[in-house]
């Protein structure tokens, strides 16, 4: 018997005539007789009668748990404990804005060529035709300085404030009706 087939031996037990040959095999080797011993000593031990834990044990080490888990939890959520950027970067808004900067970036001739063709249609005589329809006051739509690349991405960027404050409304708006409202600074 070898060392790998004694520790198979030990962990998952074999017949009666293999155990005869793991115990000759643990009084041969040092490491294997030391195994061995370990895990009579543990079995022994495992046989013992339980100590019954003192009355309310089981509570407190619960209660304790309990505190550390939601202080833990506390100081990763509370904003008085965070730095500012970090409860910004947590926002859903924050991302929203980010993403909508990041696509403004990326796509930056489609977007200017969607707005164009954006602001040609609200100028059109249908846009107008149909406002005399719902007989709002006449005005006259001229979107042309709008139409600027430039212009157009000042305005883009200009709206970032107001999604972060909408995203953020919503996001309040939509939590958890039964947590309580903590005032934020």
């Amino acid at each position: 018997m070898d060392c790998g087939y004694f520790e198979r031996w030990l962990d998952e037990g074999m017949d009666e005539t293999s155990g005869a040959e793991g115990r000759a095999h643990a009084a041969s080797c040092a490491r294997c007789g030391a195994a061995l011993a370990a895990a009579r000593s543990l079995d022994a031990a495992l046989e013992q009668p339980a100590v019954v834990a003192p009355a309310g044990f089981a509570e407190r080490v619960m209660e304790r748990v309990a505190r550390v888990r939601a202080a833990r939890l506390l100081a990763w959520i509370e904003p008085e404990v965070l730095p500012w950027w970090v409860s910004a970067a947590a926002e859903p808004a924050t991302a929203l804005s980010l993403a909508l900067a990041a696509l403004v970036l990326w796509q930056y001739p489609a977007l200017a060529r969607f707005a164009a063709s954006a602001f040609q249609a609200l100028a059109s005589p249908a846009v107008a035709a149909f406002m005399r329809q719902l007989a709002v006051p006449r005005f006259t739509l001229d979107l042309s300085a709008s139409l600027d690349p430039f212009v157009f991405a000042g305005l883009i960027l200009a709206g970032l404030p107001f999604a972060w404050w909408a995203g953020l409304a919503v996001y309040h708006w939509s939590g958890d009706p039964q947590a309580p409202r903590t005032a934020r600074r």
